[in-house]
């Protein structure tokens, strides 16, 4: 018996559903390697909170550019939140300013990919496509405004 592929179902690239969680999960070892990390927890774990904080004072995000546009939609057509196998809702994000909202709306992007749900069919067509794309931009964003994030994100890869 042949186990049905993880991405069967999905309505995503299977590229675009690999390079997220790819950079996904490099993003949050830069975390974890630069000091934003959550006190006394074990295991270790990103402070992705605190962290959108201080991208708030350096992130430069320039009207109409693809990043204003990702933030902004990250921050407009919030990510839901699956409280029940078939029912979702919008819950607000954390954070005073756009840019810490947007931070948590990428990671619940990756919470709802990444702990399943996306298999269910109660998304408009294209729109997780959207989100996932412009949770990428942002996490992109801050590593090439950060060379400290970046030179972190990038060691001991060749």
């Amino acid at each position: 018996m042949k186990i049905a592929s993880p991405f069967e179902g999905l309505h995503l690239p299977e590229a675009l559903v690999c390079e997220f969680f790819a950079v996904f999960s490099r993003f949050e070892f830069t975390l974890k390697e630069s000091g934003h990390t959550r006190e006394n927890r074990v295991p270790l774990e990103p402070a992705w909170w605190p962290f959108a904080e201080k991208v708030d004072s350096y992130l430069a995000v320039q009207p109409g550019s693809d990043l204003a546009n990702a933030i902004d939609y990250l921050t407009t057509d919030i990510p839901q939140v699956q409280i029940r196998k078939d029912n979702w809702e919008a819950r607000p994000l954390h954070g005073a300013t756009k840019v810490e909202r947007a931070i948590d709306a990428v990671t619940r992007v990756r919470n709802n990919l990444f702990h399943g749900g996306k298999h269910t069919p109660h998304s408009p067509a294209g729109r997780d496509e959207k989100l996932i794309r412009a949770a990428l931009s942002v996490l992109y964003a801050c590593l090439e405004q950060n060379d400290n994030l970046r030179n972190t994100y990038e060691q001991n890869v060749f």
